[in-house]
């Protein structure tokens, strides 16, 4: 392998020191040098293939012009229209972004903050795996999280309107007739997850309905997609076998929806005349579906772009400023997967 040219081997070939070499390859402009020396300085470099190395200069200044981006898990399809989000508008800015997953180990996220410290990255755009998640070993980085969890109200957070986005949905579903409707949660997910048994059990007492505990349903927590979809389809193939189904499924997100969907398929059951299924996020997966899947859409490319605007605007400030928490709206995509109630439903 050919040896990386260094400044030694520019002075060399050029015949100057290499403080004169470092003055001009580094743009230094406190001390003069010769319009002819520089030339002969850059005429030098290019000959011998000299390349500034950026990231030791910027560590000297500290100064990297890279943004770290945290996520809990990579195989989770919610993310990537998200990292494109922050990246348009980092890029834009001419920083380079640093992605790092943890895969839901709160030890190995917080090797990664000791990382974005170590490394000097000027800040942190954080998808917390955990409601317990620590910053403390972020001292001075600037950071957003990707939350909308009341747990973080103490930093900057962007996320959607979940809450009204799963009312949405139920709302919809109310309005086709529906009265008994299961709830599913559970997959790619942590923090700040109750709420949602929460949220439907208020939903119902509005509207002077019972819910028995038989239709919530909760599969594992925190785990990547792939196992999040393994998981739902074996709790499916046991609750879609009872003899009195509800006429509707809201899942937590389209992972869980897409489990159900399969196995409703699978087991003959006539998606949406018998059963409607809705999920969470809008991922391409629900448009390609059969059905194609109901679902309630994040915008997540706004999402990250939010977050990076956020993330400059901490790195600019001169002083430290109010928590700001940024809440983006959802909205329902109706597809082939949800539909008027035919049983179960009041008259």
């Amino acid at each position: 392998m050919k040896k990386r040219a260094t400044i030694v081997d520019v002075a060399k070939e050029c015949g100057v020191s290499q403080a004169t070499v470092a003055r001009v390859l580094n743009g230094q402009t406190g001390i003069r040098t010769k319009e002819s020396t520089k030339k002969r300085v850059l005429a030098a470099a290019k000959k011998v293939g000299y390349q500034r190395n950026a990231i030791a200069a910027n560590f000297r200044l500290q100064q990297t012009n890279s943004i770290a981006v945290s996520i809990a898990d990579i195989t989770n399809p919610f993310f990537p229209e998200l990292v494109k989000g922050i990246q348009e508008v980092l890029r834009a800015e001419g920083y380079s972004v640093i992605q790092l997953y943890n895969d839901w180990d709160t030890d190995v996220e917080q090797e990664h903050f000791d990382y974005m410290v170590r490394t000097c990255v000027e800040g942190a755009i954080i998808s917390p795996s955990a409601s317990t998640t620590r910053f403390d070993a972020l001292q001075s980085t600037p950071f957003v999280l990707l939350s909308n969890s009341d747990k973080f109200s103490m930093h900057d957070t962007v996320g959607n309107d979940s809450r009204s986005g799963m009312r949405l949905a139920l709302e919809r579903l109310y309005q086709l007739g529906h009265r008994r409707i299961a709830l599913f949660v559970g997959g790619s997910m942590r923090s700040g997850s109750n709420w949602r048994a929460e949220l439907f059990r208020e939903f119902h007492r509005e509207r002077g309905l019972s819910v028995g505990s038989d239709l919530i349903l909760e599969s594992d927590y925190g785990v990547s997609s792939t196992s999040s979809f393994v998981a739902a389809r074996k709790i499916m193939n046991s609750f879609l076998d009872q003899p009195d189904l509800p006429t509707a499924i809201f899942s937590s997100n389209d992972i869980l929806a897409l489990a159900t969907l399969q196995v409703a398929n699978e087991k003959g059951i006539d998606v949406p005349d018998r059963l409607s299924v809705v999920g969470m996020d809008g991922i391409f997966s629900g448009e390609v579906s059969y059905p194609p899947l109901t679902t309630v859409q994040k915008n997540r490319r706004e999402i990250g772009r939010t977050a990076a605007v956020a993330l400059l605007d901490k790195i600019r400030s001169s002083k430290e400023g109010p928590v700001r928490r940024q809440l983006l709206g959802c909205k329902l995509l109706e597809r082939g997967s949800m539909g008027p109630a035919t049983s179960g439903s009041v008259d």
